[in-house]
């Protein structure tokens, strides 16, 4: 029963036909808490039933007032999400979602990830109402101009441009601007999960959580002046984030345990990145320590 579902689950999907919303909802019961993700689009025998000034997200918010409701999988056909092997070679197709709350929108993206999509964030949920007419421009391309239902949108941007789309690629851009870099508009909070896991070749053991980790990022840094860290390269393939960075800044401060020597250091490292939940979940780390402790003038570090 569509109730069983709803008491079971966390996330739900409203996948049915326009004019079957009222009643797939009622039958479904209280969803006090629960995220919802609709992929209905109002369509009509006429066209889009309702657009401009509403949308079928936002009048489903309306009759589940209590459900967190995100737009997403609207302008993607089924062939494309029931094929498990990539259609478009290493090109994924992007889903566009949008929603009013954070978490909710975190657990679509998500969902989105792990289904080898490229998420772009759309906004609120008002936004719904450009992302419905797209979903019809879909339509029309596959059935009436016959390209068929194996074709997908991809938003793309220039090799090196700053304005990225993925989701993933602006978390692992906001980490190294919260934590390498000390600046940004983004905050700990909105990058790590709080359960986020660090494996450094500086430390013996996994550091465990965002607190303990921003602690030990504060100290990294304080063993520097002019610190500063630059992104050299950058793969995201929508599950893991791939970067390598080369961060500078002149010794004057305690280094885990090395007295200040006042070199001036340059060391590039390899952070593969997990996001879970629209944060980052682990950060595994590579680097040549013999070449950091070259440049320090010391064999070890005093501190593990």
């Amino acid at each position: 029963r569509p109730q069983d579902a709803v008491g079971f689950a966390n996330v739900l999907f409203l996948a049915v036909p326009w004019e079957e919303v009222k009643d797939a909802l009622s039958a479904a019961g209280v969803m006090n808490g629960k995220t919802l993700i609709s992929c209905v689009n109002p369509f009509g025998p006429r066209g889009l039933e309702v657009g401009l000034n509403t949308s079928a997200a936002e009048e489903i918010s309306r009759l589940v007032p209590d459900a967190a409701v995100v737009e997403a999988f609207n302008t993607t056909f089924a062939t494309i999400l029931h094929s498990r092997a990539h259609l478009f070679g290493g090109n994924m197709p992007t889903v566009f979602y949008c929603g009013d709350d954070r978490d909710a929108k975190s657990h679509a993206a998500e969902l989105i990830r792990d289904a080898g999509l490229q998420p772009v964030d759309a906004g609120a949920l008002e936004n719904a109402r450009y992302i419905e007419p797209l979903a019809m421009l879909m339509m029309e391309l596959g059935r009436s101009h016959r390209m068929g239902s194996d074709i997908a949108l991809r938003l793309m941007s220039p090799a090196g441009a700053t304005g990225l789309v993925k989701g993933a690629d602006l978390l692992a851009r906001s980490f190294v601007g919260v934590f390498a870099n000390a600046h940004g508009a983004a905050t700990g909070e909105s990058v790590l999960a709080e359960d986020f896991v660090a494996y450094l070749p500086y430390s013996r053991y996994p550091i465990h959580g965002r607190g303990k980790y921003e602690d030990w990022m504060k100290q990294f840094r304080s063993g520097f002046s002019n610190f500063q860290c630059d992104i050299d390269e950058l793969i995201d393939d929508g599950m893991r984030v791939a970067v390598r960075w080369t961060w500078s800044g002149t010794h004057t401060g305690n280094l885990l345990g090395i007295a200040p020597t006042n070199r001036t250091i340059e060391f590039t490292e390899t952070h593969l990145l997990r996001i879970s939940g629209g944060r980052i979940a682990e950060d595994h780390v590579s680097a040549n320590l013999l070449d950091l402790l070259d440049q320090l003038g010391t064999t070890q570090f005093a501190a593990a």
